[in-house]
């Protein structure tokens, strides 16, 4: 069962019609026009890994998306005080390296471990199973989008913005581990200063039951932001309400108490590792990482519904001792396959929508 909201969700439908055109171009005249403000490029990187690359000259920002790497964010740039940044984790940093490997995955159609009741959360560990109608199937850490290579659907650029639509649909290598027939679409967006990712998943009308699932981003950025700046005075500021306590299996129980990050605290003080999973906000969820040298950034998303309570809605993990910091939005909760909590259930047809919003702050212009 999911509970609706649509005061705060606006109507993005438009956003996948297939009406738009594959590019946008602009007249020449007689006379030489200014550049455009918003571009599309692509790149490939040494690993010959394929990158669509959003630019807008006039915000001074720069996404970069890697279809064949999960489809997920490998980049995101921003001009501050005459020097370009990059604000990811090993952004466009694919050679082979021992550890977290960084950027923005994708998580889907779960977040977190799925492991039989009586056992406990392992990293890597083999017994990643579920159950569905009397048959159990194996579900990788974070599910299986993020180890896919996506479709590129179309790029465009306009005078609003620079996107990139991308598709993972079922086969059958999916079919395996998630007996559902499903589309997985995400448009990359910069516009108006900020990265927008837009989800919209869709159920098979051909599935025999309603569509399970959660979803997440594992957004990690560096700390910190700036080369030049402070570890240590970076600030994490949030109106989170609970955090969920996490139970002997290693996963949050459903058990909450009161948190806030309001006003903001300082990230070396948050115990974070293993990952603190917040939630129950009142409005809008959103965090804010903000570095000392005057550069922030502002994570939030929204749904039009949300799976029923408990779920987690922000899932920290990492600290300055790592040199990351991951505000991993979540629409879920652990384990949630065997749990059969923090779900969203889609019913044969129907597709449900997702947005994040990535914005950074420069000193001069932030916002509450």
């Amino acid at each position: 069962m999911q509970t609706r909201n649509p005061a705060r969700h606006r109507n993005r439908g438009a956003l996948f019609a297939a009406s738009l055109p594959l590019f946008f171009t602009w007249a020449s005249g007689a006379t030489a026009s200014p550049p455009p403000s918003y571009s599309v490029q692509t790149t490939t990187l040494t690993e010959n890994i394929p990158l669509i690359i959003l630019r807008d000259e006039t915000s001074r920002i720069e996404a970069a998306v890697a279809p064949s790497q999960g489809g997920e964010l490998a980049s995101l740039r921003v001009e501050y005080r005459g020097r370009w940044n990059e604000l990811l984790y090993r952004g466009r940093n694919y050679e082979p390296a021992p550890g977290f490997r960084g950027k923005a995955s994708i998580l889907w159609p779960t977040v977190g471990s799925t492991f039989p009741a009586g056992n406990q959360a392992t990293k890597g560990r083999e017994e990643n199973l579920y159950e569905h109608l009397g048959l159990t199937y194996p579900m990788p850490q974070h599910g299986f989008a993020r180890s896919q290579s996506w479709q590129l659907v179309r790029t465009w650029a306009n005078e609003t913005e620079a996107a990139v639509e991308i598709v993972l649909k079922d086969n059958a290598d999916s079919r395996t581990k998630y007996p559902f027939g499903f589309e997985l679409r995400v448009i990359y967006r910069v516009c108006a200063g900020r990265v927008e990712l837009d989800h919209r998943v869709m159920a098979a009308a051909t599935n025999a039951t309603p569509m399970f699932f959660s979803i997440g981003n594992h957004i990690a950025f560096r700390v910190p932001l700036l080369a030049d700046s402070t570890v240590d005075a970076i600030t994490v500021e949030s109106p989170a309400c609970s955090e969920y306590l996490r139970g002997a299996d290693g996963t949050p129980n459903g058990i909450t108490r009161p948190l806030s990050f309001q006003p903001a605290v300082l990230l070396k003080d948050l115990k974070t590792v293993p990952a603190m999973s917040v939630g129950d906000y009142m409005g809008e969820p959103w965090l804010r990482l903000a570095d000392a040298g005057g550069l922030a950034i502002k994570v939030s998303h929204l749904t039009p519904s949300n799976p029923t309570r408990p779920f987690v809605q922000f899932n920290l993990w990492g600290g300055t001792r790592e040199g990351y910091f991951c505000p991993e939005p979540f629409l879920g909760l652990h384990n949630s396959f065997n749990k059969k909590i923090g779900l969203i259930n889609l019913a044969p047809g129907d597709s449900w929508t997702w947005l994040i919003r990535v914005e950074p702050e420069r000193a001069s212009n932030k916002k509450p």
